[in-house]
C-alpha cells in the first residue's frame, strides 16, 4: 500500500534540466521533488508514494501526458494535478482536466509555488486505497490461443498467449506496458454434454 508523503511533488518530464530546475524551485518551497521521465514512470513511482501535488508535461514518449492524467483521474482523484506544457492551451475533457494549467515558455515560479501550495493543502493525509491487484481479473479465452486484459496499474489493454483454455486457477501475467503484475482467471465456457440420440 503505498503512503502519501507530506510535502512530495512528482514532477512528470522527459526533460531531464526541466525535472532539475523544477526540483530547486520546489526545495526553496519546502517541498521534495520526485522525478519520472514519463507516464508509465510515474505510475511505478505512485506504486510506493503518494505525493501531494503532481506536475505533468503533456509531450513524452510511452505514455503522454494526457493519458497519464486521465489514469491519475481514475485511480488517485484525489491527488491535485498541475500540467506544464509548451504548447498553447488545449481544451481538455471534465475527465482530464488539470487542476491547474502553466505555459512554459511564461512560468512564473512563484505562480506556480503558489499553485503546489494551494493544492498540497487540499489533498488528504491519508488514503484508504483498493489493493487494485488483490482481485484477479476476469476474461475469456480469445482466438489463436491469446487472451485480452487490461492492466489494473496503467489501465492498458494487451494480450497474453493462454497455456490451457480450460485451466480455471488464478494465473498471473505481467503489463508488457508497465511491468504490473496483472492476476487473471480464464471463465472458459462449460463444457457442453453431446445431446443423445434415439436407439
Amino acid at each position: 500500500m503505498p503512503e502519501v508523503c507530506a510535502n512530495c511533488v512528482l514532477i512528470v518530464d522527459d526533460d531531464p534540466s526541466i525535472r532539475d530546475l523544477l526540483s530547486r524551485q520546489l526545495a526553496k518551497g519546502g517541498f521534495q521533488a520526485q522525478h519520472a521521465e514519463d507516464g508509465i514512470d510515474a505510475l511505478v513511482k505512485l506504486r510506493v508514494t503518494l505525493p501531494k501535488v503532481i506536475i505533468s508535461d503533456l509531450k513524452m514518449p510511452r505514455m503522454s501526458g494526457i493519458e497519464f492524467v486521465s489514469v491519475v483521474r481514475r485511480r488517485f482523484p484525489f491527488i491535485p494535478v498541475i500540467v506544464l506544457s509548451g504548447m498553447i492551451a488545449i481544451e481538455f475533457s471534465e475527465e482530464i482536466k488539470p487542476d491547474c494549467w502553466f505555459e512554459k515558455s511564461m512560468l512564473q515560479f512563484p505562480e506556480l509555488l503558489q499553485a503546489v501550495n494551494y493544492l498540497a493543502r487540499t489533498t488528504p493525509d491519508h488514503v484508504d486505497l483498493p489493493q487494485v491487484i488483490s482481485i484477479p481479473v476476469r476474461t475469456r479465452p480469445g482466438g489463436a490461443g491469446y487472451i485480452a486484459l487490461t492492466c489494473t496499474d496503467c489501465l492498458r489493454a494487451f494480450e497474453v498467449k493462454s497455456a490451457s483454455e480450460n485451466n480455471r486457477s488464478e494465473q498471473t501475467a505481467v503489463c508488457p506496458h508497465c511491468q504490473a503484475y496483472v492476476p487473471f482467471l480464464i471463465e472458459g465456457s462449460e463444457p457442453q454434454s453431446s445431446p443423445k440420440t434415439g436407439p
